[in-house]
Formats: C-alpha cells, structure tokens, sequence
C-alpha cells in the first residue's frame, strides 16, 4: 500500500505524560438506553473554556482510556485532552468538546456491525447528543459533529457516519477492524449522499498488521464511491506502530487536526 502520508512526522502536539486533565471533565452521569448496557459519559472542555462560545464537538469511544491512565484498561491512555488543548492553544485547531463515553462488557458487540452495535449508535443519536446540546453552547449541525475510536471503536465510527450522516459529518477511525460485511454494505450503497471528512489510519506491527486488508479493502471502495486523499479522506499509515493506547496517543493530533483544523 503507498502511504498518504508516510509515517508520521515530528510534531510538538505529542502527549507528554502528564497524569492531571489538561482542562475540565464535567460528569454526565451513568446513561442508559435500550438494547445496550448503561454507561458513564463525560465532557471535556479545553482550557479558558467560553461558554458563550459555540463549540463544534467530537464524540469518542472507550472513554476510560482517553484522559486518565488510571482509569484506563491497560495503563496508558490516550492523553487526547493535552493534545487538544496544544493544538487549540497553537491555533492549529478551534476549540472544542469531547464527549467521552464508556465502553462496557458488551463492547464486541456494541462497537460491532450488529444489532447491539446499531442500538448503541442509536443511543449516541437520540439520547448522548441531544444531552450534550442541552447542557453546552453546541454547534449542532453535522458539519460541526464527528465521532472517533480505535479498532472495534474505528469501526463503529465509520458506521456511524454511514448510518446517521445527518448527525455526523467526520469521523477518525484510528486501526480499524472494518470486516467484510460493513465493506460490502459501504461498495453497495450509493454513499456518501453528502459531504463528510474520514480519517483512516493504521500501524504495521501485530494487531494492526493483521487488520491492514480490512483497511485496504474499505479504502478502494472509498475511493471508488469519491472520496480524494488530501481533500475529505487523510490516510496515514505508520509501519512502526503496534495496536495500542500509546501509538494512538502519538498520532491522535492527526484527526483531531483533519477533523477540527483552523482554518
């Protein structure tokens, strides 16, 4: 596979191993909804947070390893707080909300291309977003809304944006598990209908090594339904990264960047 973007350059916005939140959690309590189990979300906001200001939001899978390495499942997470807050303070991108919301036991299924995972999609769309909207100064518009995760959470990213494009309009999805049947429901359908920003990427080395096809597959039929590197599609590929929250935490900015860039 030619890489878009080769491995991934130096960049001042990797995390810097801080234990403290850059920023501020707000609890939104533990959240339940039909056809999947309950779970805590939160909400980060960046530093001299506005709450007057209208802020796009990017709302993330497996929100215990994304802020704090000791809630999160292997001991590291993804620092994404103190790399927002650094592009954010280098005008690299405009301030924003990240909603961080639990994985559970019944993850496989709930981030799969399975009823439990359509259910969970659901509860992002009726319940988790509408939530959000009310409680923060919000720019609601689909244009302003994307969704990211890492492997199983790479694939319900992308299904997100598929299903519901009208509430999603970007989505990362960081060492995906994409299997054959969201390939073939992706080649089959007349998508996109309207404009989104994916960001697809993947290390070399075990796990992700294995789930290279699976990106490679999805990436052709993206490319055939329109969508141009460089323009709605970023791709990166790192030959040296493995299937963890460190590698995720060292090119998270690329996303956040793509996604939410200044303009």
């Amino acid at each position: 596979m030619t890489l878009a973007s080769g491995s991934v350059p130096p960049t001042p916005f990797l995390p810097t191993g801080r234990h403290e939140v850059v920023g501020d959690l707000d609890e939104l309590g533990v959240l339940a909804a039909p056809g999947i189990l309950p779970r805590r979300a939160f909400v980060w906001k960046p530093p001299r947070y506005d709450p007057r200001r209208p802020h796009p939001v990017l709302y993330m899978h497996d929100g215990l390893n994304l802020v704090s390495p000791e809630t999160a499942s292997y001991g590291a997470d993804w620092q994404v707080d103190e790399v927002a807050a650094g592009l954010i303070a280098a005008g690299r991108m405009e301030p924003i909300l990240i909603v961080g919301a639990e994985c559970t036991p019944g993850r496989m299924d709930e981030y799969g291309d399975t009823e439990a995972g359509r259910a969970y999609l659901r509860f992002l769309v009726e319940d988790l977003k509408p939530l959000v909207d009310r409680r923060y100064r919000t720019r609601p518009g689909r244009e302003s809304t994307a969704v990211m995760g890492s492997s199983m959470g790479g694939l319900i990213s992308l299904l997100a944006v598929f299903l519901h494009g009208g509430v999603f309009g970007g989505a990362g999805c960081l060492s995906p598990a994409f299997p054959d049947t969201l390939c073939e429901q992706v080649a089959a359908s007349a998508w996109p209908d309207c404009p989104r920003r994916l960001y697809l990427d993947n290390g070399g080395v075990g796990l992700d090594a294995e789930l290279q096809p699976g990106l490679d597959r999805m990436l052709a039929i993206l490319e055939a339904k329109g969508f141009r590197r460089g323009e709605d599609l970023d791709v990166v590929i790192d030959p040296r990264a493995e299937h963890h929250e460190e590698a995720w935490a060292a090119r998270v900015w690329r996303p956040l960047e793509f996604l939410f860039g200044s303009p």
